[in-house]
């Protein structure tokens, strides 16, 4: 055999071993490739030592080998602490964020959330190779913060058999198993990671009972009238929505964890509201939101049923004129503070839009109620009773019927005693509607007050700050000015630099 055939030789079985280490540290999942190049890269070498064995044993015996062991030993050391180094900075996992925003951590509201895993949980991705990157950075964000949850990426070309044994019809799904439990959910920002750990780690089942048959908003409408955004968000939380036209019950079903009336258009039965009152008084939760009554008796009998905790809804409708100066109808009130002694909105920022809202306010001597949401100032807004002006667009501040504003849109109201009772009362039906929750915190201020409603220990919303913006505006003088330096000054100033260098050297 030529001599040069065995330099060649130890160079492609090191080149195959190198390939070997790096599969087995960058991609440990393509395991068949992995040992067949490692065996494969052995065997040449194993190989290559009978073919040469006395030559590599006389060889072992000179100085120069001596050399390259030594050196060989260094590269092999300054690798171990290298690796070592890694090793330990992937198993103790660490990022700091410095944006001004923290939008590259993980809200307070996720952290309160994984500390109630208490066991091992493991999250397993299933998704093509390529589409890993942006779905474990999200992912370690959480393995960082509890050192219970472990990460597996499972690459959906490579093993289509653990994709069809768990039933992954989408690309991008996620697997979650905590305490023997398995529950899959497609990954798309935090909201769904974190709410995919709460229908994990919740024991009990919610159940939300929407009452039908009054031109309620309905979770099956899509359109911009409809309420299915909130629905679908609900869904994603764990809670079970169910239907309830109170015409064909004797009670309100027992496994209720609260009920809901949105935004009837007709007005209830007294049965209705009997059934209603039997279940709020026996300690169930209760959600209302009503649009203005052009008709004033048309919610008596559901208004009813929260004043004893403490809550009215006006007769009227709410104007705040410090709307139009963000580009809104003067009934349309954008609010951005919020009550902070309370669960729903402590630490909650986002601005709210409340269309066509009636007052509400908290009746004298009842302090298990709370107002969370109110307008501005008088004179920028007050509750005007002449709603047939409002619809004519002749509304004006009467100091004998209207309410001064700061005039109250949301409330709650506990129950006192051993009742379990929470109300939510919302004078917007409108504020629900999936045309109000594409640009503003409706969807998040709505989720806080589900979850309070129902006494859910997770988490309430997940908050992000806006970022702020800080315009830079320039002149045609600024423009020209940033043309002629980096077009003409930079490049003319290192090609000159660059001449001058040159015709110095040739001088020297």
């Amino acid at each position: 055999m030529k001599a040069w055939i065995y330099p060649l030789w130890v160079i492609i079985d090191v080149l195959i071993l190198l390939a070997a280490v790096s599969l087995w540290i960058t991609a440990p999942e393509f395991t068949t490739l992995n040992t067949g190049l490692t065996v494969f890269a052995m065997a040449l070498g194993f190989l290559l030592l009978i073919l040469r064995f006395e030559e590599i044993k006389l060889f072992v015996r000179t100085r120069y080998f001596e050399r390259i062991l030594f050196h060989g030993i260094n590269v092999i050391l300054v690798f171990s602490i290298i690796g070592l180094v890694n090793y330990l900075g992937n198993r103790n996992f660490r990022e700091f964020d410095l944006t001004w925003e923290k939008r590259n951590s993980l809200t307070d509201q996720t952290q309160k959330v994984l500390e109630m895993v208490k066991e091992p949980l493991k999250m397993t991705v299933f998704a093509k190779r390529e589409e890993w990157a942006h779905m474990l950075n999200l992912l370690k964000l959480y393995e960082a913060a509890n050192r219970k949850i472990s990460i597996e990426a499972v690459d959906t070309d490579l093993r289509p058999d653990l994709v069809k044994a768990n039933g992954i019809t989408q690309n991008g799904t996620v697997i979650l198993t905590y305490q023997g439990k398995d529950s899959p959910f497609p990954i798309i920002d935090e909201l769904s990671v974190t709410n995919a750990l709460l229908k994990i780690l919740s024991s009990e089942k919610v159940i939300l009972y929407f009452v039908t048959g009054h031109q309620e908003l309905s979770c099956a409408e899509a359109s911009a009238e409809g309420i299915s955004v909130l629905c679908e968000r609900l869904r994603a939380q764990n809670y079970e929505l169910r239907e309830l036209d109170l015409t064909k019950a004797v009670r309100v079903p027992a496994d209720a964890t609260a009920v809901f009336v949105l935004g009837p258009v007709s007005g209830f039965l007294k049965a209705e509201t009997e059934l209603l009152k039997d279940y709020i008084t026996a300690g169930g939760s209760f959600f209302l939101a009503l649009a203005p009554a052009f008709k004033a008796e048309l919610y008596d009998g559901l208004t009813d049923l929260v004043m004893p905790y403490g809550l009215a809804l006006g007769k009227d409708i709410v104007i705040d004129r410090t709307s139009t100066v963000q580009g809104a109808e003067a009934t349309i009130p954008i609010i951005g503070n919020y009550e902070v002694h309370h669960p729903i909105t402590e630490g909650f920022k986002p601005r709210t839009i409340f269309p066509l809202s009636s007052s509400v306010r908290v009746l004298e001597g009842k302090d298990t109620a709370q107002i969370l949401a109110a307008t501005s100032a008088f004179p920028g807004s007050w509750a005007e009773t002449n709603l047939k002006g409002v619809t004519e667009g002749k509304a004006k501040f009467d100091e004998k019927e209207d309410t001064k504003g700061p005039v109250g849109l949301l409330g709650v109201a506990e129950g006192t005693g051993v009742s379990t009772t929470r109300i939510v009362l919302l004078g917007s039906s409108s504020f629900l509607i999936n045309a109000n929750h594409s640009q503003s915190g409706n969807t998040n201020l709505f989720l806080n007050a589900v979850s309070w409603l129902v006494n859910d220990e997770g988490i309430i919303s997940l908050n992000r700050p806006g970022l702020e913006e800080y315009p830079v505006i320039l002149s045609a003088q600024h423009l020209q000015l940033i043309f002629v330096v980096s077009i003409l000054v930079v490049p003319i100033a290192f090609f000159g630099t660059a001449i001058f260098v040159y015709r110095r050297r040739r001088l020297l």
